[in-house]
């Protein structure tokens, strides 16, 4: 082979591994998957979305914001969207599908359910979360598995 036939190889090589290094780097740490139906139709399931990933600790957060998070199920982790409702340090509980935050009524109330939840003092560290599709049976969130450690948390949904 020739010097010229081995550099255009070489150039070639090394094109298409930064290109999958910059797919790998891209997938892993800036866009994720939503897999279950939690968010719908604010955030469809099996959507792609683009996350911070710099984003993990209950102080960068602010109620309303989306976090991605992973829960294991038993059957694997699954990547699961949800809105943050209560930072370290609130109280939050559910009256008959109104949900109150700090003895606050916030207007996240779920018309299709008429359920109490306890008074839930968020820890430190962790956040609660709700999911905008709350009367799926498949929704996972503070109410089912409890306040989310933000070692759990993926970032901040862009």
């Amino acid at each position: 082979m020739s010097m010229e036939l081995v550099l255009r190889y070489g150039k070639i090589l090394a094109l298409f591994a930064l290109l999958w290094v910059g797919v790998w780097f891209f997938n892993n740490f800036g866009c994720s998957r939503v897999e279950g139906p939690e968010m719908s139709p604010t955030i469809p399931a099996d959507k792609s979305v683009t996350i911070d990933p710099k984003t993990q600790t209950a102080e960068q957060l602010n109620r309303d914001d989306f976090v991605l998070f992973t829960y294991d199920s038993g059957k694997g982790p699954r990547k699961v969207a949800a809105r943050v409702v209560g930072l370290p340090g609130d109280k939050v509980k559910i009256v008959k599908g109104e949900v109150f935050v700090n003895n606050e009524k916030q207007g996240l109330a779920d018309k299709k359910s008429a359920e109490d939840y306890a008074e839930v003092v968020v820890p430190r560290n962790s956040v609660y979360v709700l999911c905008d599709n709350r009367a799926s049976t498949r929704t996972i969130d503070s109410r089912s598995i409890g306040p989310v450690g933000t070692w759990a948390i993926l970032g901040k949904v862009r």
